[in-house]
Parts: C-alpha cells; structure tokens; sequence
C-alpha cells in the first residue's frame, strides 16, 4: 500500500477535485483522507454518509472556577492576550483569545484557573458511493491545532486501511487531501507520503505558491508530480508552470483545461473520472493513469474508463 498526497499552494487550485478523482479511480481498494480540517469537503465529492464520529482533544485548556476565584485581577495583568473579562466581580476567559500559555495558572493566588481538555472538533469516517472509506475532521473554529487534527486524520486511515486488509479487502493506496499552503497541516499531510502530486494553478499566484510548496516537497525529500490545472487561460502562465516543475524534476502528469465543463461536473457531485460528460471522465482518467503509474501502481484498473 503506498500513500498519495495531493496538495496546492493556493485554495481553489482543484486539489480536492483531483485527490477525489484518484480516490474514485481507485474504487473500493483506495481510502480518501480530507486533511483540510479547516474547510473538509471531500466527503461531499465522494457523495459520503457519516459511519462514525468521535471527539477530538486537542490538549489542555482552562477555566475560571467562580467559586473560587477572588476577582483579584492578577490573571488579566499577566495575560499577554487580553483573554480574561470581569465580569460581577470575577474573570471568565474569551477561549477564541486564549493561547493556552498557562500563565494565569501560576498568577492565580487561589487556584481557581482549572486546567481541563479541551475539545478541538471531530473525526469522522464516511461510506462513500463506491463503498470505500473517506477520513475528515472538522476543527472548531478558533483552534489552533489543525497540525495535530490532520495527522490524527491521517493515521486514521492507516488504521482503516490495515482493519480492511485484515478482513480480506486489501486496499492498494490511501489518497490524501491536503490543506492548501505551506503550514503544519500540509507538513502533517505530506508526512508518509510516497509521492506528492502538485496542483499548479495556471496562474500568478498560483505558480508562485506552487513554487513555494515545491520548496517544502524538496526539504522533505518528497518525490512529486504536477498537474497543471485551469491551463490555457494564459499561455505565458502555463509555459512558467511548465518551467517551475521542471525545475524541480517533476513530471507534468496532466494539464487540466479552464472548462465548464469541469465545473458542471463538480457541481454535480461527481468524481471527475466518473463523470457523465465523456470528456471529463476521460481526462481524469488519463490524469489517473499517470499518477497511479508514477506512483508504482500501474496495474490498477480505473474505475470508469
């Protein structure tokens, strides 16, 4: 089993259009994990029902006991984050503004600030139309743990991965939706990846983003390839991300045209290989033969073309 990372530099570039097109390619023997735990949707890509969800902690957070708090004042002149309020002579915390430092815990004269674990969102496992398992998450909004969330995503459908192995349905590649950027959660999602597939947006900002997550690819000695999406806006744009794969010895594995035709089958709810526009489907499918071949999965027949 290998895993296959698809990441972009920018939002919007169609990397979850993409990483569903592979995980639908690859049928019943392929698990999606949607790593964008800020914004997950590919679970409404791959047409999904909720099979199961489960809380997610993301470490320690506090509270002011009023019972015991004093109204003293000590912790609002040692938080450097304006994150305590009085309120009828004692202090709560604003938890959108807390960043959890601890501070206040060792200023208090009388214990009153409660350390307590402190829900960060959930993960979820989907049932998509294919009868194949789709990982997501949904972090609460303010948190600052999407690192932590996108890799406990990701070894979640490891974990399904070796629960389906174990009941005699081998599953041949996890295919991984990675946040947009550069930050801890594309780290996370990178991290296990044997191969990382690039959506370039045929774009100024979209080529000078790429540029920047090819940069981190190369110091995490990831192998990669691109794929050019919304290609022939701009023929300029498409020969600079042409040229800044090249420069980093990888392959374009497709170039995806600006098309309504794209977006109408989005719209519609389909992974792009089985889409019921015939020039869709076959464009994915195309897209989908070079990614699973340069992955080392050439064998693997896709599911629709």
């Amino acid at each position: 089993m290998i895993t296959i990372t698809v990441a972009s530099g920018k939002g919007g570039a169609g990397k979850t259009s993409v990483s569903s097109a592979l995980a639908a390619g690859l049928g019943h023997r392929g698990i999606l994990a949607d790593c964008d735990v800020d914004a997950a949707n590919a679970a409404i890509a791959m047409n999904a029902t909720l099979t199961s969800s489960t809380d997610y902690y993301s470490g320690d957070g506090y509270q002011v006991d009023a019972k015991r708090c004093t109204g003293c004042g000590l912790c609002q002149r040692v938080c450097r984050f304006d994150a305590f309020r009085p309120t009828n002579g004692i202090f709560t915390i604003d938890e959108a503004l807390c960043e959890r430092c601890g501070a206040c815990v060792d200023a208090c004269p009388s214990g009153a600030i409660i350390t307590e674990n402190k829900l960060g969102g959930k993960l979820m496992v989907s049932r998509s139309f294919l009868d194949s398992a789709v990982v997501h998450a949904e972090l609460v909004p303010g948190e600052d743990t999407s690192g932590k969330l996108a890799a406990s995503v990701r070894r979640r459908a490891e974990d399904e991965a070796e629960r389906s192995a174990a009941e005699g349905k081998p599953i041949d590649a996890i295919v991984v939706d990675a946040p947009p950027g550069i930050g801890c959660p594309v780290i996370a999602s990178l991290t296990r990846a044997d191969m990382v597939v690039v959506v370039i947006e045929a774009g100024s900002s979209g080529v000078r983003d790429a540029e920047r997550l090819f940069e981190l690819c190369a110091s995490m000695n990831r192998k990669t390839g691109a794929v050019i999406n919304k290609a022939g806006m701009d023929p300029e744009w498409d020969r600079k991300a042409r040229e800044l794969a090249g420069r980093f010895a990888s392959p374009v594995l497709a170039d995806l045209p600006w098309d309504r035709r794209f977006r109408q089958s989005t719209e519609r709810a389909e992974a792009w290989v089985l889409s019921q526009d015939r020039f869709v489907a076959e464009s994915a499918s195309r897209l989908c033969s070079a990614v699973y071949q340069l992955a080392g999965l050439p064998s693997v027949t896709i599911l629709g073309s």
